[in-house]
This record gives C-alpha cells, structure tokens and sequence, in this order.
C-alpha cells in the first residue's frame, strides 16, 4: 500500500520547507500536523493531516515510539511554491492517449477475432492520430527537456506506461534528428510495444512479490506474442512491428526473447528498449518505490546492452533533477531544486536556512549533489 511519504506530490514536497520536521521532544500543544502521523510499521494513521496537535496527542506519540513529526507551526510566514512547470502534454491529449491506449489493449484480451478485426484496426487509428499530435507537441518544444511528473501516473499503470514510453521515444528520435514521418513510426511502435502482456494471465502481470522463475518466463514470452498477434491481424507494418518484438532484447545478446545482438536489433526497438526501462523504474510499483530520474539516468549508462548514441541521445532529452526535487549537497545540507535551466547543476533552495545557491557559480563549484532525498 502507498503511504503518506510516497503518496506526496512534488508541490507538497517544497512545502516540506516551509515547514518543520522536528523531534518529539520540542513538540508543543497548539502545532499542527502537516501529514497523516503513523506508528512505526502500520498503515493506519493515528493523527490525520491538518489536524491541531494537543498535549494527550503528544504524549500518545512518545508512548508509541514515534520519533519526529512534520509540523506548522501558527504565526509562521510561509513562502509561496514555485509555479507549476506547464506540462508538456495537455490533460486532452492525454486522455485521448489513454483511452486509445486502453481500446487497444481491450481489443486484443477480449473478444472473438472476427469481432476485434474492425475494432482493432479503429484503435490503431485513434493511437496513431494521438502520436502525430505527441510529435506536433514536442516538435514545438524542441529544446524542452522531459520531466518525471510530465508523464508520470500513478492511476492504470500499464496504460500510462505506453503513453510515457511513446512521449520518451520521440523526444530520443528528436535529439537524434529524425524527420516527423520516422519520429511516428517511433511513437506507434512504443505506444504499443507491451500489447502483448495483454494475452499473459493478469495474476502474473500484477502480482505485487517478485516472480518465480516459471513465472518469469511467461512474461518474457510477450514480445513475440504481441508481435504475432499483430501480424496475425495485419495490424501496423514491418516499421512499427520490430519495437514491440525486440524491445527487450540486448546488444550483446542478453536480452529476449531471441537473444538478438548488434546490428541485428533494429534502431526502434534499440530506442524503445532505453525509454522502456527508464519509465518502468521510475514508476512506483506496489512491489517498490520509484527510482529518482537521476539514479535511473545512471541505471541507463551503466547497462552494456544499450546502444550508446541512443543513450547519449537520451540523457540530452531527460531532467535528472527536476523542480521541487529534494537533494542532499556534498556538504551535508539538504535543498529543494529551484531551478534547473542547468540540468546537471540547477538553483536549490537550502532547507534549514532559505539560501539560494547556484551551482554553476564559480564559488559554489565544490558542491556537488550526492543523492536524490526519498526516504525523508
């Protein structure tokens, strides 16, 4: 279950530093709760968000072992938030997406084929009409760079992880210079790449544990059955069908389900493969929390069987550190990020006294940032 740390949005985190986290012993009556307050090891909160703290309350929670609590505390002048960054991708466009996303998966796990034969052809069309509007989008922000709560949804994870796939997959083809006719290809090959887990048991698609052996084979089976099933139904062509085959194969052949190596993994399904495994684990799942884009980034250059243009291409496109995002610097101090029209050395806010370092100032050259802040 997402609890209250991992259910915050990254507005409520900068709020974080407005506030005080602070331990039991300074708590006072009168203080208020700036988050739902849980003993050690439940799911059940004892005190909710919001909520005036009284001295039973106090001492409820020392009893209970509860060792520091998010508080407001009244008279405090509280700064505004950042202004919200104007997503790249409008709610419209993105339940067109969604929905055409969700016909298709549908049309594929039910119903006869002589019943899915005009359905799925329709799905492919309304995919393929909210892909050259993705490419229109981005095409107009070329030098945008993608940011996690762009794409990210937490609601029908399996949807909105093709749409966020698809949006990754272009803006890669983008920094590669690819013509608008091949950034589509791109984009429909990714925005159905995983239209095969539709045909393996839902049991084993969402279970929360990790897999047995048996039952990570039948998942790595779904490349080729997505790949069949398009072919059987004459959906897409040998452009589009190649990403949803070989998105998980590797260059130097440790990937499935052929084993496929170097120049025999075609250049889509080497991009699909990049922005596929970067959404997957930046993505909260029930079975963990998400990976922060700057650890996921690493993640990304460190794997041998990328292709290592696509990777360069990659990084180009991706916010390692994003406003709102809360890292620890080199020197101990904890900061939210302000600005990042410096992708790899943004503007943070220090936590404890409000200052405002820039990074890329010559006197602030010795700090670095050491970690993205997840577990605080």
């Amino acid at each position: 279950m997402q609890n209250a740390e991992e259910s915050r949005t990254l507005q409520e985190e900068w709020s974080l530093f407005n506030m005080r986290r602070i331990t039991i012993d300074k708590l006072e009556a009168g203080m208020i709760a700036r988050e739902d307050v849980y003993v050690p090891d439940s799911i059940v909160p004892i005190v909710h968000k919001d909520t005036v703290l009284s001295g039973h309350m106090i001492d409820m929670f020392r009893i209970q072992g509860i060792q520091r609590v998010l508080v407001d505390i009244p008279g405090e002048v509280h700064e505004e938030p950042p202004p919200k960054i104007k997503p790249l991708i409008d709610d419209q466009l993105r339940t067109e997406a969604i929905d055409g996303i969700r016909k298709m998966f549908t049309v594929v796990s039910e119903g006869t084929e002589e019943e899915n034969m005009t359905t799925a052809f329709q799905a492919v069309k309304e995919i393929g009409n909210v892909v050259d509007q993705l490419v229109d989008t981005l095409s107009a922000e070329t030098n945008a760079l993608i940011h996690i709560a762009d794409i990210k949804s937490y609601d029908d994870y399996t949807y909105h992880h093709s749409l966020s796939v698809a949006v990754l997959s272009i803006a890669i083809g983008q920094s590669l210079h690819l013509h608008d006719d091949e950034l589509k290809t791109l984009g429909r090959s990714a925005m159905m790449h995983d239209i095969g887990k539709t045909l393996v048991p839902v049991e084993i698609i969402n279970k929360p544990g990790r897999l047995t052996d048996e039952e990570f084979k039948i998942i790595q089976g779904h490349p080729q059955l997505g790949y069949d099933y398009m072919l059987k139904m004459n959906i897409g062509d040998e452009h589009i069908w190649p990403g949803v085959l070989m998105h998980h194969e590797k260059l130097d052949g440790a990937g499935y389900p052929g084993h496929r190596k170097g120049e025999e993994i075609p250049f889509v399904s080497r991009v699909v493969a990049i922005a596929d495994v970067y959404d997957a684990v930046t993505s909260y799942r029930s079975y963990r929390r998400p990976m922060p884009p700057s650890d996921a980034i690493e993640l990304i250059m460190s794997e041998a069987g990328f292709d290592y243009d696509i990777v360069s291409a990659f990084i180009e496109k991706i916010e390692p550190y994003p406003i709102n995002t809360i890292v620890e610097l080199s020197n101990g101090k904890k900061a939210v990020v302000v600005d990042c029209e410096n992708s790899k050395r943004p503007v943070v806010k220090i936590a404890d006294s409000g200052d405002m370092i820039d990074l890329m100032d010559i006197k602030n050259l010795n700090l670095v940032i050491t970690r993205v802040v997840t577990d605080e």
